[in-house]
């Protein structure tokens, strides 16, 4: 059976906001490499997703999980998390409603770990199904004790992901035709464990968009120091903001800049520290105009206490930026020697390195010029993304 014969269904109920992350980026680029294969790609989602869908202009069909966009929650309120499971739990609803669309031999993708994204894929009479394992969810005893930056106070959010992830993913081992692609190595015992086997299993780029940043001139250093994130304690904007001030003391011309919609929660912090006419913020800017502050910078800092296999660092990377970060055990098996770290949390051995690294820029030296960018860019490009994503599907699930 062709491309053109088959359907591919993905399943985005978990898609509800404005803003697009790193997940979202990674499923509407899938989604594009399988509709210029020859699929027809289909979509279920809210109003939200379909908005993205226009905006990105993806060639697919959305299959509408709700009737009306809700009014804007406030995600870090008990009352907004309580308003947010009941969207869920209607697109989780509807989509089962509108599973006779799928066929056997069809192919669905659940585009998250959540539950509302996973149950309707797994009920789907789909014979060929998979899933994408984005980032390990705090452990049980991590949420009880608070041992990972990105358990909240209530802990309400981080227990619904960890029971959400553990469901999904070992409903979906229950299955014969089925594959997991996974962002992370550390996440394959945790995979085979589980009872997945190493056929079912694919390691997939985070994804970069190596065209657009190529496509972006050399720039010069504006600025000694750039970041992108977003204001939360797991981002470590306390040390990212200490370590400006500290490298204003030993640069009177520092200059750095923070991309994103982060200005009104830094703002007063950037202020009581003196940085206001150090710290550039654009806001929200667009995928090439990113690349060019990107370019425009001596050094990308990474103080984050938490992350997965952060795109922003490969970007940083592609733009041949080089990037200082706290040796968080996630790093090394993406990023190996392409990024410089030091003990994680120790500020003063962040700072003295950031020094050496903007004084070896300034004189023009810079670490990645010895090493080979090119095969950095190719192997986390979109293109060998898609081409994993595409292998699995076409190859892997059809003959199992």
């Amino acid at each position: 059976m062709s491309n053109r014969d088959r359907k591919l269904f993905f399943f985005a109920n978990a898609v509800w906001g404005d803003l697009v992350g790193g997940g979202d980026i990674h499923f509407y680029e899938l989604a594009r490499g399988a509709a210029e294969a020859g699929w027809k790609v289909y979509c279920f989602g809210g109003p939200a997703l379909k908005q993205h869908v226009l905006r990105e202009r993806l060639p697919v069909e959305v299959i509408l999980t709700e009737k009306t966009r809700r009014p804007k929650i406030n995600e870090g309120s008990l009352r907004g998390q309580i308003q947010m499971f009941c969207d869920y739990v209607e697109r989780c609803v509807r989509s089962i409603g509108q599973l006779g669309i799928v066929g056997r031999n069809d192919t669905t993708y659940s585009v998250t770990d959540y539950w509302c994204d996973s149950i309707p894929m797994l009920l789907s009479r789909s014979r060929s199904k998979a899933m994408v394992f984005h980032m390990e969810a705090p452990t049980l005893m991590e949420i009880l004790r608070k041992g990972r930056p990105d358990v909240e106070a209530g802990r309400l959010a981080s227990f619904h992901y960890w029971l959400s992830q553990r469901f999904s993913l070992n409903a979906l081992a229950l299955f014969r035709n089925k594959h997991l692609f996974l962002l992370h190595p550390a996440m394959r015992p945790q995979a085979l464990e589980m009872g997945y086997q190493p056929g079912e299993l694919s390691p997939i780029s985070y994804g970069l968009d190596v065209a657009t940043a190529e496509s972006v001139p050399q720039q010069a250093r504006q600025f000694d120091v750039c970041w992108i994130g977003r204001v939360h304690r797991q981002k470590g904007v306390g040390d990212l903001l200490e370590a400006c001030a500290r490298l204003t003391r030993i640069f009177p011309d520092f200059k750095a800049v923070f991309m994103g919609k982060v200005e009104a929660g830094l703002r007063p912090q950037v202020e009581a520290l003196g940085l206001s006419d150090r710290v550039f913020f654009p806001g929200f800017v667009s995928e090439a105009e990113k690349f060019r502050l990107f370019k425009s910078s001596r050094l990308f800092l990474m103080p984050s206490r938490h992350e997965g296999s952060p795109r922003v660092v490969g970007e940083a990377l592609a733009c041949e930026v080089p990037v200082l970060a706290y040796d968080l055990p996630t790093y090394r098996p993406v990023f190996g020697a392409y990024a410089r770290y030091v003990k994680p949390f120790d500020l003063d051995a962040f700072c003295r390195e950031a020094e050496v690294l903007i004084r070896a820029s300034r004189s023009g030296d810079n670490y990645l010029d010895s090493m080979d960018l090119a095969k950095f860019r190719r192997e986390n490009s979109w293109e060998e993304a898609r081409r994993v994503f595409l292998e699995a599907i076409e190859h892997r699930l059809a003959q199992a």
